[in-house]
């Protein structure tokens, strides 16, 4: 699910069970349709998923059953650690 305010865009994974969110703030101004696509890029290089306008995080992929979703955040890898 996604919500747009005057400087910010938030995403919520659609998964019923699930927490996990994205945060973007955007500080300039632009155009609904370049902030939109400035926004999916930016979720997408993160993992999530965007499939018939539902929003998964990358521990909720909606291809697998939901008790085999990672509801916890495991999949999040810490700011200082890398990436698997």
């Amino acid at each position: 699910m996604r919500s747009t305010r005057e400087a910010t865009t938030q995403t919520t994974c659609d998964c019923d069970d699930c927490l996990a969110y994205k945060l973007t703030v955007h500080i300039q101004r632009t155009a609904t349709a370049a902030q939109a696509a400035k926004h999916h890029e930016e979720a997408a290089a993160e993992g999530w998923t965007d499939r018939e306008g539902r929003d998964y995080c990358p521990g909720c992929p909606p291809a697998l059953p939901v008790d085999e979703h990672d509801h916890d955040g495991l999949w999040a890898v810490a700011d200082d650690q890398p990436a698997a």
